[in-house]
Formats: structure tokens, C-alpha cells, sequence
């Protein structure tokens, strides 16, 4: 055999198996060496993340300037002020006591005639009914008797005395015919007092009482009809001036030295939040009602439209002039409420509020006390409250 004939030489598979191991050992280190190598190479920094609405981070809500500049976002600081309270009550409207009349009978007897009804407006001196009555027949009957009777004894007593006067009888019998017609006219007075104290009237007809309005006003009341029986407890018909009316307030006893008469009060209807009225307290009462543990704050109103019933109830707004007390106080339009709670945005930073809980206390027209939650000196925003919870809590 030549030797270019002859095969290459063998190597022993021992040497094969040493040299594949070789060789995947390199690679091996090669790719752990770009791994490492990427693996320390730093990361490139994540585009940061611009906002144009306000967010929450870590309780803090942040917002950008355009939007605090868009929504005009100002800051007011809690600070200790002289507070009046303003206390905020509930009532129900009444007559003017001055100006309402029950209308009844002091007697019982059948209502002939009913002329009015309610609703329609009656005259001072109008009258709204009649009623027959057997008891002031008999007392009118009786003016009738004592009339006639003085009426004799008087012409009896004038003779008597022109006897006298001629020495024809004696001046005693004179005496006695004098103090018989006094004692008659004692009667006939007494007979027309006891008319006029049943309501009616002497020379009016026999038996019939007239029930005249004392006073001007609109029939607010009628609950009887033409034929019913009334007696002195029952209430024909209630006249009132409708252009009048008082409010009375319930005031906590602990309210009420804070109360002064003259002070003002904002009113208004729950079953007619378009309309308001202003008024002043013209009377704190004298005495606490033991059961409520309360005391009464009236208010005179003119109600020239009718507006204002009897029986409405209302809620009101007393501005109490009474002792002032330092309190930590911030501006009303700083609160809003989240999940029911009274809650304020203070500020945390620059373009920055953290939404906080607060606790409140007496307010007056434009603060309000702040019992916990804040400290002096710290600011809470004023002007875009609802713009920043509207974007956040949305």
C-alpha cells in the first residue's frame, strides 16, 4: 500500500471526547460573558410621565401648574380668630297671637245661618253666624220684664214725690217709692249685663246671638255647618291676619343665653326652598320647656303674599350676637365632604395637597371652627376644591 493511499490517521476516542468538551467549554464562557456584560450595562432611564389632570400618589394628590392656574387654586392658612357662632335651628310658623281671633259661643244652642266659609276674608264687625239660643231668649226676656217694671216704679215714685212735695202724703212714702225704682233699675242693668255677657245683644232679635269677626283677616278655620249644635267650649271659626305671622324657634337651653333679641335670622320653607326671609328675633322666651329642654326664639314676619301658613315647618339661621371665643377657624369654602366625612385639602409641597379628615366646630357666616384634623398656620385650599376632588375621587 503507497502512501497516498494510505487513511489518516485515527485519533483515539478518548481525545475526541477531551476536545468536544474543550470547545463547548469556550462557548460557554463566551455567552456568560455577554450576559455579564449586559447585565451590568446600566438601563436606560424610563421616559418620565407627563400629566395634565391631577393624581394621587402616596395619599398626596399632585396636579400641574396649568391646572392650578387654570383652576385658580388658592390657599388660605388655619389661624385662631374671634368667632360668633351661628346657631342653626328648626321651628314651625304661627299667628301673630295679636292678630288671630277664635270665633265661638258662650252659650249652647243650634247654628241658624252660617255666612261665611273658609278661606273668604270677613270685616272687622262681620258677622260670620247665627245661633238660636233658648238661654239668651230667657235672659233677654228678662231685660224686657225689667224694664217694664222699672218703668212703672218710676212714674210711681214720681207721683210720690209730688205728694210729698204738697204735704199731701208723707215724705216716707216718697222714700220708699224712690228706693223701689233704684232697686228696679238694679235689676233691669243686671238683666242687660247678663245679655251682653252671653253675646248678644238687648234690643237684638229674641234668642238669636250674632257671631261677629272682632277682627279683620281670612277664615283659616270653619269646621261647623248650618244646623249643628255648638256649646261654649267649641270654636265656630278661626279669623286670622294673614299679613302677619310669627316664627317660632326651638333653641337648645345651652344656645339660648347666646340669643338676644334684635339679632338676625335667615328662614326658609323646606316645602319651598325657592323663597327666604329675613327677620330679626323680636323675643327670646322667659322660661325652658322642661320636656324638650328647650326655649322658643320668635321671629315677626310680613307675609303680604300669603306664603307663610300656620303649621309649616322651618329651618333657620340665627346670627347670634352673643360671647365671642377664639377658635382655630378656616374659610367654609374649604370643606368638602368624602365618604360622608368633613375632609380638607392642605397643602403638601409645591403643586401638591394632602386630603385630610377634619373634625368641625361652630361656624359664623363665612368661617368655621376646626376642632381636629389641622394646626395653626397650616393651608388649606380655598378656591378649587371641587375641581380637585371631581379629577382625583372621579
Amino acid at each position: 500500500m503507497t502512501a497516498s493511499t494510505m487513511p489518516p490517521p485515527q485519533l483515539p476516542a478518548q481525545k475526541k471526547k477531551v476536545l468536544v468538551i474543550g470547545v463547548g467549554a469556550v462557548v460557554a464562557a463566551i455567552i456568560v460573558g455577554i450576559v455579564v456584560k449586559n447585565a451590568t450595562r446600566p438601563e436606560a432611564a424610563p421616559a418620565a410621565v407627563e400629566h395634565s389632570t391631577p393624581w394621587l400618589e402616596d395619599g398626596v394628590i399632585k396636579y400641574p401648574s396649568a391646572f392650578a392656574t387654570r383652576e385658580k387654586i388658592t390657599f388660605a392658612a388655619a389661624e385662631e380668630t374671634m368667632l360668633t357662632p351661628n346657631l342653626y335651628v328648626t321651628g314651625e310658623v304661627t299667628w301673630d297671637a295679636r292678630r288671630v281671633a277664635a270665633l265661638g259661643a258662650r252659650i249652647e244652642g243650634r247654628l241658624r245661618t252660617v255666612n261665611k266659609v273658609e278661606g273668604e276674608d270677613v270685616q272687622a264687625g262681620e258677622v260670620i253666624a247665627e245661633l238660636e239660643s233658648v238661654e239668651l231668649g230667657r235672659a233677654q226676656a228678662e231685660v224686657l220684664k225689667a224694664r217694664a217694671r222699672e218703668q212703672v216704679a218710676k212714674i210711681d215714685a214720681e207721683r210720690e214725690r209730688k205728694l210729698a212735695d204738697a204735704k199731701v202724703s208723707a215724705e216716707r212714702d216718697a222714700q220708699f217709692a224712690q228706693a223701689n225704682l233704684e232697686g228696679l233699675t238694679a235689676e233691669r242693668v243686671a238683666a242687660e249685663k247678663t245679655v251682653e255677657a252671653l253675646g248678644g245683644t238687648v234690643g237684638g232679635e229674641l234668642g238669636v246671638l250674632k257671631l261677629k269677626s272682632p277682627i279683620a283677616g281670612r277664615i283659616v278655620e270653619m269646621k261647623t255647618m248650618r244646623g249643628q249644635t255648638v256649646g261654649p267650649t267649641d270654636t265656630v271659626a278661626t279669623v286670622a291676619d294673614q299679613k302677619h305671622v310669627w316664627v317660632e324657634l326651638t333653641v337648645f337651653e345651652r344656645d339660648v343665653p347666646g340669643v338676644n333679641e334684635g339679632d338676625k335670622v335667615e328662614i326658609r320653607l323646606p316645602a319651598d326652598r325657592q323663597h327666604s326671609y329675613e327677620g330679626t328675633v323680636a323675643h327670646v322666651s322667659e322660661a325652658i320647656d322642661r320636656e324638650k329642654r328647650a326655649g322658643t326664639a320668635r321671629v315677626q314676619l310680613e307675609n303680604p303674599d300669603g306664603r307663610l301658613r300656620s303649621g309649616l315647618s322651618v329651618t333657620a339661621i340665627i346670627h347670634t350676637s352673643g360671647p365671642r371665643d377664639t377658635r382655630l377657624t378656616i374659610p367654609k369654602s374649604a370643606v368638602t365632604r368624602i365618604d360622608g366625612k368633613p375632609t380638607v385639602f392642605v397643602e403638601a409641597g409645591s403643586d401638591a395637597v394632602e386630603p385630610r379628615n377634619i373634625k368641625l366646630g361652630p361656624e359664623d357666616t363665612e368661617d368655621v371652627a376646626v376642632l381636629e384634623g389641622l394646626k395653626a398656620g397650616e393651608k388649606v385650599v380655598t378656591s378649587g376644591v371641587l375641581a380637585l376632588k371631581a379629577e382625583v375621587f372621579r
